[in-house]
């Protein structure tokens, strides 16, 4: 924390005598706005129940360290909670085991939320413990550790090295004597048997390292065997204790908050340290351990307890339009976007859809005179359900829906020039090369518009057919090249270079070259309607499904390609009928 410096022969801590904080109050602007910050330290026991095994005759009755026989007791002299009052107030209370300990004792702190653990100290009034053992649980008591052993003889009491011989042991034997009788102290300093692993301190103690070795949920602490005070030392006073007996218990910590937030508030009934913090830098949770619930666009990092920096969520909330309440970050758009933007918009409203709530969801488009960040900015299609395909696909800016077979128009309403019985089945196609009415299906003759020109070829004349006739009943309609023509005796074929296909019928066509059989040549002699090798045309014509060929008849529409006649197909494909 930037007020804490840890090194392997010292701990300074650095206390703002702060308040804890009203759950009602409002925390003015302060260091947090642009830098790291931590809540101030205290004393983790304070205002907490402390629980031991040999006090199973206290207030609280039975516990989980006391044996099952045990009774209810409501005049116990010395209490386990005399351990962590204040020792300025009242210096002379004190927990003692009682004479009726088993020889060994356990003290154990139960935290209601992960917490960060500085240090510890104990002031006894008994002789220290001859050997003890510090442990923390970081899952609430499932599984323990071991943070530091304490005996006279750490080989004869735990079989490992005394770290007074051998730097970094678990075991040390500075805090094991009998002397003094009263007021000898135990103390053990956060990650100090891991120091030299981190350079010799912990530069960020926020860093997943140092936080690895800070937080806990539970303290507990065994002590093993009790020592005698020696003869010759005259004790403070006759009355016995008990094996083990002592004044204060300071373990010292905060709330954990990963350097965003500098007051916390109580969770349940916690102690004078309270267990949730109040974040900043746009973070959110009880640890600040993610971003609020709209700025994920970048990825959630711990404050830099070393440089200071506070590496707060994306001040910008997420690109979601107005129509999300939060956002999640994805590292896979992270990556993809070079490390910009990894925002997801979650459960997108209004009939929006996609990352950012950009998009209308399927049965739905764009309304055009409103804003992408309108409530009504998506509008239903409508009509779509008789004549639209079993996705019920529509384009989701023009609206236009995936029709079922021969059906056409925007909403899928009608059917297509060439086919008839519009019904939730579609509509059939007319018996070509002839037009139908569209309700009742019967032929009728194609009438073109009189005024149409007329082109010779020198042996025969061809009537031009308007551009209107290009809705009539026609199979293949493309964008071509005529490469060559070639007279075959009995027919002709003209080689064609497809560039683009506006509509297909049974013959597939697709881009590339094909082959096209005026069928005029073989009973006019001529080639109607006219194709010069090396022209770019509009053909739209018949085609053969028995032998597979498209056809060129004298009702096929053929027509020079110019940027007019790309508007009229453009024109044609959104009435339909392409």
């Amino acid at each position: 924390f930037p007020s804490m410096l840890l090194t392997g022969s010292c701990v300074c801590v650095f206390i703002l005598h702060t308040p804890p904080p009203h759950p009602a109050l409002s925390f003015p602007a302060s260091r947090c706005a642009s830098r790291a910050c931590s809540p101030p330290l205290g004393n983790l026991a304070s205002g907490r129940t402390l629980r031991t095994r040999s006090s199973c005759c206290s207030p609280l009755g039975p516990t989980l360290l006391c044996p099952a026989h045990s009774r209810r007791c409501l005049d116990e002299p010395h209490p386990p909670a005399l351990m962590a009052d204040d020792p300025f107030l009242h210096p002379d209370t004190w927990w003692g085991s009682g004479a009726a300990a088993w020889g060994e004792d356990e003290i154990r702190l139960d935290l209601e939320a992960r917490f960060c653990l500085t240090h510890v100290v104990l002031v006894f009034r008994s002789p220290r413990p001859a050997a003890m053992t510090l442990e923390r649980s970081q899952d609430f008591g499932s599984t323990w550790e071991t943070l530091k052993l304490f005996a006279e003889n750490c080989s004869a009491a735990f079989g490992v090295p005394n770290d007074m011989s051998q730097q970094g042991a678990l075991c040390t034997s500075r805090y094991s004597s009998a002397a003094p009788c009263i007021g000898g102290e135990v103390g053990w300093v956060s990650g100090r048997a891991s120091l030299s692993g981190l350079g010799g301190r912990l530069d960020d103690p926020y860093s997943p390292e140092a936080l690895s070795l800070l937080t806990l949920t539970n303290l507990r602490i065994r002590l093993l065997k009790p020592h005698q005070c020696p003869e010759n030392i005259q004790r403070f006073s006759p009355t016995d204790p008990g094996p083990y007996a002592i004044y204060t218990l300071e373990a010292r910590g905060t709330c954990l908050c990963h350097g965003h937030a500098e007051h916390c508030m109580p969770v349940g009934h916690g102690g004078d340290v309270q267990g949730r913090c109040v974040c900043t830098h746009y973070t959110a949770g009880a640890h600040c351990e993610r971003c609020m619930p709209l700025y994920n666009d970048q990825p959630w990092r711990p404050a830099n307890g070393s440089s200071g920096e506070h590496n707060p969520c994306h001040s910008k909330e997420c690109e979601c339009h107005g129509h999300a309440d939060s956002c999640r970050f994805s590292p896979w758009v992270w990556r993809s976007t070079a490390r910009l933007s990894g925002g997801v918009c979650d459960n997108c409203q209004h009939n929006t859809a996609g990352r950012r709530c950009h998009r209308c969801r399927p049965g739905y488009h764009r309304h055009p005179a409103r804003p992408l960040n309108s409530p009504q900015a998506c509008t239903r299609t409508s009509g779509r359900r008789v004549g639209g395909s079993h996705n019920a696909w529509c384009h989701p800016r023009s609206g236009q829906c995936h029709c079922r077979s021969g059906v056409g128009g925007t909403s899928c309403g009608h059917c297509l020039p060439g086919h008839w019985g519009f019904g939730p089945e579609g509509c059939r196609p007319c018996k070509c090369p002839l037009n139908c009415d569209p309700v009742t299906g019967q032929s009728h003759t194609i009438v073109t518009k009189p005024g149409g020109g007329v082109s010779s070829t020198g042996k025969c004349s061809c009537k031009q057919r308007k551009l209107t006739s290009l809705c009539a009943c026609v199979s293949a309609v493309m964008k071509a090249s005529v490469l060559s023509a070639h007279d075959k005796g009995t027919h002709a074929v003209v080689r064609v270079k497809v560039h683009k296909v506006m509509r297909s019928g049974v013959v597939p066509l697709r881009q590339g070259t094909r082959s096209l059989y005026p069928l005029s040549w073989t009973s006019r002699g001529c080639t109607c309607p006219v194709l010069n090798p090396g022209g770019r045309y509009l053909l739209a014509g018949p085609e053969e499904a028995e032998s597979g060929r498209l056809l060129a008849t004298v009702q096929s529409l053929v027509a020079p390609w110019t940027p007019a006649v790309g508007l009229l197909v453009s024109e044609a494909v959104q009435q339909g009928c392409l």
